[in-house]
């Protein structure tokens, strides 16, 4: 500017000239001298400029002035001496994070903390993998730079101590997620240490190596120095390994326990596990009989010395509400648990063979004696043979010319229901009112049936209206005790005696008689049931009625995308071995290519069914086969996350659309069930209320106007 100012006076001097010459020149230099001044160079930046001059300098002396700038002739460069400085702005960046990498990674720990006083294992993780994520991320960023190679050493240096870092890490957590779950079967079971002495051993030195080596962690936590430790990984994949191998023994130890007792299949590892390290302590095996059984809930337990006895023995079930039923024989609770829990199962069906045919007899006398003094099960059971009996008597009256047989019958029936509701208006004791109102929905049923037949004309035991239900037979001269069947159409199955306790049954409508015919039908050809529906029409409920009428041990399955053709292939075996039901609930939300696998085993089980084989392979191993077994799945069609059916599964199962449930009849026959005189224009009026309820207020999810909230 002062050149310029001076210009004015002195433009004409030849010396004016000159400095304005000189000067332009400098401002040229400018960039120059800044790109020479940058801080972000290094040697080798420098060495890159004496390469390309071809003359060599010292920038660090005190002669490389700007003098010796010229002289060496660097103004001739600028644009590489531009780019080199560019070049080492970026190098530095990548620098001061690979510092910023190093110090932080000086400062990680890993975050231990004690375990049962003894053992120390890592508590959290998070922190430390989101930091390693991010570095990596960094790193992989840096690789991909065009300046990589002059920081190769150091990039790949902290890329292999980070993946090392995380490989360490993520084992340890692995180890010690399965060191945990057998260190307490193993440490805290001798009766599993004894089954499995070599797989005991085994963990024992897995155990001390990683409660030495979780020792070190806590007393060095920082991540890198910890990680780095010679021999980590290999020691700590060597344990996994182990630990893999005893896991895999005690799983074939658990199956051979499963496959004495089926139903253990039903049953969690961590319980089957528990109730197997129990098995001399009957006592503490009670908490877990109602994993295994229906309506058992426990056992009525005589301790040893008693009556003369040595050991614990079991003389009768108690169910969750109290009721109680006895046994044909004491059974002893010693020896291996799957074993005498076995002979609890032979117990159970002895005993209400026996208490079936008691409360057949006891059927002839007073029905309020009747009704207080035997279960529930067999009131319902008993009900339905007498009135099998009595209605075949009158359809063969009919046909022999009585014409107003069914009419008397059904009279009588009514008669009947009368003074049930009489008694349930009286007070009662809780576990006698549950049995009444179970009996009394059964026996609505069976008047309504009756009706309807006479509606229909009705005139022989060959006529559909009476095949189509559902007919239990009692003969007496079969068996110890007599044998019940039930028979519908032509299918003819046996009773499973299974207990079932007092757990009250569900309301019989046209929709649910529909299913039942179609599942039971479906159970005599050997082949699957498959009620589908939307959600709230009693699919998964008319299965386990189905069940309970039939005295059928029923297992409900929730089925979801994680389920693998494993975890489902052993359910199926379970079932098989153990004659159980099973009702697989919302089967299509288990993944296709899962289900194409399934469709192989049920055709495997149905072959082995139709052939009744006693032993059949399934999956690899030998398996029994139980007659009884069944197996049930139930649909939401068209839902999302729901897949179709593969074909070759969907000819193995017979559908039946349940749509929309008959809810007046419903809410009809429970208030009759309760006592209710009046219960028609009751459930009327009831229905219609809840119909405004739905319409009219609150959609929270929280609020549920449904009438099967009416009973709660």
């Amino acid at each position: 500017k002062k050149i310029g100012k001076l210009g004015r006076e002195i433009k004409r001097w030849p010396i004016w000239e000159l400095m304005k010459n000189k000067l332009a020149e400098f401002l040229q230099t400018m960039p120059l001298i800044q790109d020479l001044k940058n801080e972000a160079l290094r040697p080798r930046h420098w060495d890159a400029l004496r390469a390309e001059i071809h003359t060599d300098f010292d920038p660090t002396s005190s002669e490389f002035t700007l003098e010796q700038i010229f002289a060496l002739g660097l103004h001739n460069v600028p644009e590489f001496i531009g780019e080199l400085s560019g070049n080492a702005n970026k190098e530095l960046s990548i620098e001061q994070a690979l510092t910023q990498i190093e110090a932080r990674w000086a400062d990680i720990d890993i975050d231990v903390t004690e375990y049962k006083d003894v053992y120390h294992k890592v508590r959290s993780t998070e922190d430390l993998f989101q930091t390693l994520e991010d570095d990596s991320v960094a790193l992989s960023t840096m690789k991909a730079s065009k300046f990589y190679a002059s920081f190769q050493e150091r990039i790949d240096f902290w890329e292999g101590t980070l993946s090392l870092v995380s490989d360490v890490i993520e084992m340890i957590l692995t180890v010690q997620c399965k060191w945990m779950y057998l260190e307490s079967i193993f440490m805290a079971s001798e009766d599993i240490c004894k089954q499995l002495p070599t797989e005991s051993a085994l963990f024992k030195e897995v155990n001390d190596t990683f409660r030495i080596i979780m020792a070190r962690v806590a007393e060095d936590p920082n991540a890198k120095r910890t990680c780095k430790q010679e021999g980590m990984l290999r020691t700590i994949t060597d344990m996994d390994n182990k630990l893999e191998t005893i896991q895999k023994s005690l799983d074939q130890y658990l199956e051979t326990k499963r496959m004495v007792f089926p139903r253990f299949y039903f049953v969690s590892d961590d319980d089957l596990l528990e109730i197997l390290g129990q098995s001399r302590d009957p006592m503490a095996v009670q908490k877990h009989i109602k994993k295994c059984f229906e309506g058992f809930n426990t056992m009525q337990i005589i301790p040893p010395g008693k009556q003369l006895n040595r050991n614990f023995e079991a003389f009768g079930m108690i169910s969750p509400d109290n009721e109680t039923a006895a046994f044909v024989g004491n059974v002893v609770l010693d020896g291996a648990v799957e074993m005498w829990l076995g002979e609890l199962e032979k117990a159970m069906v002895l005993g209400m063979q026996k208490l079936l045919a008691g409360s057949n007899a006891a059927y002839r006398g007073k029905k309020e004696k009747w009704i207080t003094d035997w279960q529930g099960q067999l009131l319902i059971t008993t009900g339905a043979i007498q009135w099998t009996t009595d209605c075949t008597k009158a359809l063969n009256g009919i046909t022999a010319g009585q014409k107003n047989a069914m009419k008397q019958l059904k009279k009588k029936q009514v008669g009947f229901l009368n003074r049930m509701a009489e008694m349930i208006r009286a007070p009662l004791a809780k576990i006698v009112r549950g049995r009444l109102v179970a009996l009394l929905t059964m026996e609505i049923h069976n008047r309504d049936v009756q009706e309807k037949m006479i509606k229909s004309k009705c005139a022989a035991v060959s006529d559909f209206e009476w095949l189509s239900q559902l007919r239990f037979v009692f003969s007496k001269d079969e068996g110890q005790f007599g044998i019940c069947g039930v028979r519908q159409t032509n299918c003819i199955l046996e009773y499973g005696y299974e207990y079932q306790g007092n757990n009250g049954r569900l309301v019989v409508t046209p929709l649910t008689d529909r299913c039942v015919l179609t599942l039971l039908t479906a159970k005599f050809l050997n082949r699957g049931g498959n009620p589908l529906g939307p959600a709230g029409t009693g699919k998964t409920e008319t299965v386990k009625d189905l069940g309970k009428n039939l005295a059928y041990y029923v297992v409900v399955i929730n089925c979801s995308d994680g389920h693998d053709y494993k975890s489902v292939g052993r359910i199926f075996s379970g079932l098989c071995q153990s004659g159980a039901w099973g009702c697989f609930d919302e089967f299509n939300r288990i993944k296709v290519e899962v289900l194409s696998v399934v469709a192989q085993q049920v055709l495997s089980i149905v072959d082995a069914l139709t052939r009744k084989l006693k032993v059949f392979d399934f999956m690899g191993q030998m398996i029994q086969c139980n007659t009884g077994a069944g197996f049930f799945i139930t649909m939401n069609p068209g839902y999302a996350g729901r897949t179709e059916l593969p074909d070759n599964l969907k000819a193995l199962m017979r559908p039946v659309a349940m749509m929309v449930p008959d809810l007046a009849l419903i809410a009809e026959v429970m208030l009759a069930s309760e006592g209710f005189r009046d219960a028609k224009p009751l459930a009327k009026k009831t229905i219609t209320l809840y119909n405004l309820m739905i319409q009219q207020l609150s959609k929270q999810d929280h609020y549920d106007y449904e009438i099967g909230r009416a009973h709660v």
